[in-house]
């Protein structure tokens, strides 16, 4: 889903907070009536909202109200996706920073995500800010609720798997970290296909090496775009450099590439290839990726696989890390690192993917959060808590 739809999903889940000003969603749009005047609104209509989420602006922080059970540590560190750029997960305060896009999808801003002790709310502190409308606000909670798998259906999945699964339940394990946005989480799930853990690490930097470059070129019509910021009444916000990098690149940032210059910048080989067609569809529109998303649940995930099956370069591995990022489970990612896996966990001599189906069916349809449990499991025996670590020890976390 976009940014703003994504947020739409979240709003409808939306409601007060101990009593402390009403918040209350017209049509998808959020406000808080002792923050954001009902006159403010007059031609959208009012819905009733139940108990679930909450959104305020407050001193350059949002506050995104999660369920009891919720854990940001285990809800970030538990898959690779967490340690590729422009990600950083600060143990020390245990916390995540990045740049997330404002809703023009060219302006970024870097947040700070935390969760203190005992307080419902995730707070989501914006970085440079004085100020950010209520449209920005939405782009930005809506972003979060989607990398940290925030609403009633993640919930629901959470809950589901848990059962099926009583020891993760206690490890308080149920979510796998994605990212922003679809098209993010397909790039990097091309990145990681045939090559080292560290290789992959350093595809992704560079192009968030890449995205800072394109935001800092001097534009001849900036003029105008200020002028048409004014009139859209959009927040004065320039984008940041985000510790010697830029955000993510999107659809319409690759797709102006060639093959040849975005592996010369970023040394991503024969993936280039694959990437810019991708970003090229994205952008004439041919492959609508919010549509994925909404095809795409734990009950029907076979549609999405077949379209995806089409795209050039998009093999088993990468359409089912894919499908694990749209929330459908029932594929297990398989690569050198699953063979392993299974032959030092399961006693092995010999795998493939019918046996792979067979080891994990009596956990579907979340197959993928099981197989990705246990191996959370082994690397955290071999190299301690992922959440604990320092950015230097990326490279080495492999299980073998």
């Amino acid at each position: 889903m976009g940014w703003v739809d994504g947020f739409r999903n979240v709003a409808t889940s939306i409601s007060s907070a101990d009593g402390d000003g009403e918040i209350e969603a017209w049509d998808g749009k959020v406000a808080i009536s002792s923050l954001y005047p009902l006159f403010l609104f007059p031609r959208l209509s009012r819905q009733r909202c139940h108990r679930s989420f909450f959104l305020f602006l407050h001193r350059n922080t949002l506050n995104l109200r999660c369920k009891s059970s919720f854990n940001l540590e285990k809800a970030v560190c538990n898959h690779g996706f967490f340690m590729m750029a422009p990600n950083k997960w600060i143990p020390l305060t245990k916390s995540l920073q990045r740049p997330l896009r404002l809703v023009d999808q060219c302006t970024s801003v870097t947040v700070t995500i935390s969760h203190p002790p005992g307080n419902a709310n995730l707070h989501i502190y914006v970085h440079d800010m004085e100020a950010l409308s209520l449209e920005n606000q939405q782009a930005i909670l809506g972003q979060v609720a989607r990398m940290l798998r925030i609403s009633d259906t993640d919930e629901k999945a959470v809950n589901e798997f848990q059962d099926f699964y009583p020891q993760a339940k206690g490890e308080g394990f149920g979510r796998i970290f994605r990212s922003p946005s679809l098209f993010e989480d397909v790039v990097k799930s091309i990145l990681l296909c045939n090559c080292t853990w560290g290789r992959t690490l350093d595809m992704a930097k560079s192009l968030c090496e890449l995205q800072l470059q394109l935001s800092s070129r001097p534009q001849s019509n900036r003029k105008e775009q200020r002028k048409t910021k004014r009139k859209r009444g959009q927040d004065n916000a320039t984008s940041k450099t985000f510790h010697g990098l830029g955000n993510f690149p999107n659809s319409k940032e690759l797709a102006k590439f060639s093959e040849i210059d975005l592996q010369k910048h970023c040394n991503v080989g024969y993936r280039a290839g694959y990437i810019i067609k991708l970003a090229q569809r994205v952008e004439k529109g041919t492959l609508v990726l919010e549509k994925l998303e909404n095809e795409c649940d734990l009950c029907s995930y076979k549609g999405v696989h077949r379209k995806l099956s089409k795209l050039k370069g998009f093999g088993p591995f990468v359409i089912a890390t894919i499908l694990m990022c749209l929330g459908c489970y029932q594929k297990v990612p398989t690569d050198s690192e699953t063979i392993r896996h299974l032959k030092q966990v399961h006693g092995m001599s010999s795998c493939n993917s019918r046996t792979i189906e067979e080891i994990y069916k009596k956990y579907a349809p979340f197959q993928c959060i099981a197989y990705w449990f246990e191996l959370l499991q082994s690397y955290e025996i071999n190299h301690g808590k992922l959440s604990e670590l320092d950015e230097s020890d990326y490279r080495r976390i492999t299980g073998s």
